[in-house]
């Protein structure tokens, strides 16, 4: 009896320890499941991190990328590769302000997270730093730009003004030489009429009375008869006429009349200058 008794003593004791172990096996399962569960969350919000640096980082490099086009690019004036200079502008604003969003949303996440240490702070302040350092050559570029355009616009209107006025000038120019020529051309511009005696009296340009001498262009004369020349290269005159006279004043030695005995007679000019010094209107009579 007694034997039975303290069998069943000892049995009792293995059962409650047994339950006890079951216990602390269970409670440190639970641990484990939440360290667990907490190195994952842990590791999926430093990975999400790294994402976020990593796109910062890849953005920032391509604007480098982009700002050494842009520099090897601004010397030019071609009005297309400008158009590509404020295209590749405005792609790296957008691509700034990209980054600027990424950091933003990083540096919430650390802070409700409330996982923020030296090191993240320090890699965000350089971030930030990297980004103002971005903006303000984004900021320059784009008053260079500005700047080289209204430069072009001045020198287009410097051009635009320089062409009007050499325009003017070349028409002043050709003006005042088509004066000169039509004043040089008047003024080498003689006259000749050809006709019998009748002829010329008839139109004016001789006029006798009686018992008096002839007079040749005293009064009112048909000038319309006469035939205009330029005497620089009018040489000779073909009367046509067996006989010839010169009524007009014209200085001896500066002209022949040349032809055969019987046959018409030409007028040669040999010295223009002389020939045409008295008058310059010839009045032949031809019979």
């Amino acid at each position: 009896m007694k034997k039975s008794v303290l069998f069943l003593g000892m049995g009792a004791m293995l059962l409650a320890s047994c339950s006890g172990n079951q216990k602390k096996i269970d409670e440190d399962s639970i641990r484990i499941a939440d360290l667990t569960a907490e190195y994952q969350e842990a590791a999926t919000f430093n990975d999400s991190l790294m994402l976020l640096m990593g796109d910062i980082y890849t953005g920032l490099d391509s604007i480098n990328m982009q700002e050494g086009l842009l520099y090897n690019m601004g010397n030019s004036e071609n009005g297309d590769r400008r158009a590509e200079i404020r295209q590749n502008l405005a792609s790296i604003k957008a691509r700034l302000a990209a980054n600027k969003a990424l950091l933003t949303s990083m540096e919430e996440k650390i802070k409700t997270s409330g996982n923020e240490n030296s090191v993240m702070s320090k890699t965000i302040k350089q971030l930030k730093e990297r980004i103002a350092s971005q903006d303000k050559k984004i900021a320059q570029l784009e008053s260079d730009l500005a700047a080289a355009k209204g430069q072009i616009e001045t020198l287009n209107t410097q051009v635009a003004e320089g062409q009007e006025q050499v325009k003017t000038e070349t028409a002043a120019k050709e003006e005042a030489q088509a004066q000169a020529v039509a004043a040089e051309n008047e003024a080498n511009k003689v006259y000749y009429a050809i006709g019998t005696n009748k002829n010329l009296k008839e139109k004016g340009l001789l006029e006798k009375k009686f018992l008096g001498a002839t007079k040749v262009l005293k009064g009112n004369f048909d000038a319309s008869y006469f035939v205009t020349a330029d005497k620089r290269t009018l040489s000779s005159i073909p009367t046509n006429s067996k006989k010839v006279k010169i009524w007009s004043n014209m200085p001896a030695g500066s002209y022949q009349i040349t032809g055969e005995k019987d046959g018409p007679k030409t007028i040669q000019i040999t010295d223009p200058a002389k020939f045409w010094s008295l008058t310059t209107h010839l009045v032949i009579q031809v019979d």
